[in-house]
């Protein structure tokens, strides 16, 4: 093969994987453009104690694990007091981790 022959094959293999590179990079757009399925929480102003009744209610309708996110987007309550409150009732014994679930 000529110099000029490997110069031109090196070239091809190098767009090919550009082109590869790109054709990846597409598809992870594509996916991002689901992102208006992403369903949107709204948050209610609610007090800690408030938070604290309306999380042990939830606990006490639903079996199996939960995770922090389900219990805001059930309860519409902001996910640091969520947090907060389920390791206060973590702490208290009444509900307890799993897995990184409640």
């Amino acid at each position: 093969m000529t110099l000029l022959a490997e110069i031109r094959n090196s070239q091809i293999q190098e767009l090919q994987d550009r082109v590869s590179a790109l054709e990846e990079q597409v598809g992870l757009l594509l996916n991002l453009s689901n992102v208006a399925d992403v369903e949107v929480v709204e948050l209610r102003e609610v007090g800690r104690e408030q938070a604290k009744l309306e999380i042990i209610e939830l606990f006490s309708t639903v079996e199996g694990p939960v995770y922090f996110s389900d219990i805001q987007a059930r309860l519409g309550i902001d996910y640091d007091l969520v947090v907060e409150v389920c390791g206060e009732l973590i702490d208290e014994g009444a509900i307890s981790l799993d897995n990184n679930s409640v």
